[in-house]
């Protein structure tokens, strides 16, 4: 089953979705934090969806506007909230009069019931069911959840995905228009005005019988810029949270802006962190010498970011829809190759070459010997390599390994960890 919050602005809708779900959608004071929908499996139960909206009054011009008309196409049930402290109830039924016009089941949720008391405000008839909850005092959801497990049929597997990847970017680098582009439809609400995606938005695209989760982030602006009480704070600081849980991260750059001050520090986030990388250039529509300005932007990066050359890069504009496909197939060969494992016999051969190519600056006047390496994590790729000296390796004496590792073993878009230890047994 699939359900669809609706209402009104601050009527707790939010709460409720994040009550009813493992997710943490925003909520804050200020009126209109959610400016997409957002989806989720009801927690303990198989097959039962439940939709997060923004708060509306609910007309065919507004509906419209926000991107529902897909969305309804799929629902069962409406679960229309309402604020039992508001006493102005003519824009609640002029909203339910236009969802009547959809033919699917309609319950009402009262919240805000602080006492219990469960007096109505209006008329009980024309509904499917009628629940009373407080989502401060947690009162009432034991009977909705009665309700969502006595009815969770079918067999919903569009929470189902293969692959996860998040755009990160500055506000109005293109991220939710890459997003659309990728889903094939106006998903995410765009906007000129910086900050337009103020909670993390995901939805699951099909690329040659695979399911890719796509997660259009929060633009990230420069930390003087952010009020720490604000929804944008929240939104940054949970969709950095993200890269570690995202199999891939795409780093979203506009063309004209470029590797700026800002760029620089996602990057390097990025690189820190996240399980793969690749880097794409949006608008690249507006750039005059496209050749020129890719060559050269390749150059850049592979004379000033040695830690990323092994990273792809690709020049697109998702507003055109130019290249978005070429960047499908990017993303579905990286989730092919997700799982790179290395075998220890390859590792040691090629760290007894590499080590004997360039050895390592003595160490208190002795040699330093690699003695054996083996991979410990597919995610990043991370090998562990035992020697006599393991806290006295050099920096760029790590980074040569990681290079050579990089470029002997083709390792494209993909992190690579080394840590060295003193371990006498190389097998422990």
């Amino acid at each position: 089953m699939k359900y669809f919050l609706i209402g009104r602005p601050n009527v707790g809708k939010t709460s409720i979705f994040n009550k009813l779900t493992i997710s943490r959608n925003i909520i804050h004071r200020e009126e209109g934090t959610t400016r997409d929908w957002h989806k989720s499996k009801i927690k303990g139960l198989n097959h039962s969806i439940i939709y997060d909206s923004p708060g509306v009054i609910f007309t065919n011009k507004k509906l419209k506007k926000i991107n529902f008309s897909k969305l309804l196409q799929t629902i069962n049930v409406f679960l229309y909230v309402i604020d039992l402290k508001n006493k102005n109830d003519y824009y609640d039924k002029e909203s339910i009069n236009e969802l009547r016009k959809y033919n699917k089941k309609i319950i009402l949720i009262i919240n805000k019931d602080d006492n219990y008391e469960q007096n109505l405000i209006i008329s009980k008839s024309g509904y499917d069911h009628l629940f009373y909850i407080s989502c401060s005092h947690n009162l009432g959801f034991d009977k909705l959840y009665t309700y969502f497990e006595n009815n969770d049929l079918g067999s919903e597997n569009d929470h189902v995905f293969d692959y996860s990847i998040a755009i990160y970017g500055k506000p109005n680098a293109g991220k939710s228009t890459l997003a659309n582009s990728l889903l094939g439809y106006n998903r995410v609400l765009t906007s000129k005005i910086a900050g337009t995606t103020s909670d993390i938005v995901e939805d699951i695209y099909k690329f040659k019988d695979k399911n890719f989760k796509i997660i259009d982030t929060a633009g990230i602006f420069k930390k003087n810029k952010i009020d720490n009480k604000s929804i944008n704070f929240e939104a940054i600081r949970k969709s950095l949270n993200l890269k570690t849980q995202t199999d891939l991260s795409i780093i979203l750059i506009d063309c004209k802006e470029g590797f700026d001050t800002q760029i620089k520090k996602i990057l390097k986030i990025l690189i820190n962190k996240s399980k793969s990388i690749i880097i794409v250039f949006n608008k690249i529509d507006i750039i005059k010498n496209k050749n020129k300005f890719s060559k050269e932007t390749k150059l850049f990066i592979k004379e000033s970011f040695s830690q990323i050359q092994n990273i792809s890069t690709l020049f697109i504009s998702a507003k055109n829809k130019k290249h978005v496909t070429e960047l499908k197939k990017m993303i579905l060969k990286k989730s092919k190759n997700s799982n790179i494992s290395l075998s220890t016999s390859k590792i040691n051969i090629w760290l007894k070459k590499s080590s004997l190519e360039y050895p390592h600056p003595l160490v208190k006047g002795k040699i330093v010997s690699f003695k054996y390496g083996v991979q410990v994590s597919s995610s990043p790729i991370t090998i562990k390599i035992f020697s006599n000296f393991p806290k006295d390796i050099k920096k760029n004496y790590k980074n040569y390994l990681i290079n050579k590792l990089i470029a002997d073993f083709n390792l494209i878009d993909s992190k690579v960890n080394l840590i060295f230890s003193s371990s006498k047994n190389p097998f422990k």
